[in-house]
């Protein structure tokens, strides 16, 4: 499989199934459906299944629908964004803003109940101030639930943060807390690794 370059397409898509059967069934489905790069593909907690892909939007819309519609009620959450954002896309593949201990610009953290609702929170923010993802982790030992953390000025980080929040669908919480001059320990725990899903990372070859 070629590497996926994250400025290529600006879409990205992610569907959750309901468990690891019908996770693998949806994904042989979306992939014989049109050519999409998977960013990730694999268990989450707690017995669920993540789908995460990009590539040309109407090849990501066709193939989030065949898969959605072959799974029916077995679909937990599903996403598509057109327009997402580099640094988002970028993350996905493990690049991050390199923490420096000693920096006493602000960290914005957030927190979701699911994968798909971080990645949607995430994209909001970077899309309302200039922030950098320093951490971005779901899923795995977190009960189903995800958070990023991101950093900037700290005017920066109160739009990302807000962006964040008042963006979230009908019923979708985003708890989100600002420190505006972190402590070195606390800037090192922010952007420890792995991250993602067990080093969440482009489905292996």
């Amino acid at each position: 499989m070629p590497a996926i370059d994250p400025t290529a397409s600006p879409t990205l898509c992610a569907l959750e199934l309901i468990d690891v059967p019908a996770g693998l069934c949806a994904l042989d489905a979306l992939v014989k459906q049109a050519e999409v790069d998977i960013y990730f593909a694999g268990d989450i907690d707690p017995g669920r299944f993540l789908i995460v892909f990009g590539g040309d939007l109407a090849a990501c819309e066709s193939a989030l629908a065949h898969a959605s519609a072959g799974a029916g009620r077995e679909v937990v959450e599903s996403l598509l964004l057109p327009f997402a954002h580099l640094r988002l896309r970028a993350a996905l593949l493990g690049e991050f803003a390199e923490a420096d201990a000693e920096s006493q610009r602000a960290l914005g953290i957030m927190q979701c109940h699911s994968p798909i609702a971080t990645l949607a929170a995430v994209d909001r923010a970077l899309k309302a101030a200039e922030v950098e993802i320093v951490r971005l982790r779901f899923a795995s030992e977190l009960a189903g639930q995800g958070h990023s953390v991101v950093r900037g000025d700290q005017h920066d980080v109160e739009a990302a943060l807000h962006a964040a929040e008042t963006g979230a669908l009908p019923g979708v919480v985003v708890r989100t807390r600002r420190i505006a001059r972190p402590a070195p320990e606390v800037v090192t725990a922010a952007a420890q690794r792995p991250f993602g899903v067990r080093a969440l990372r482009p489905l292996d070859p």
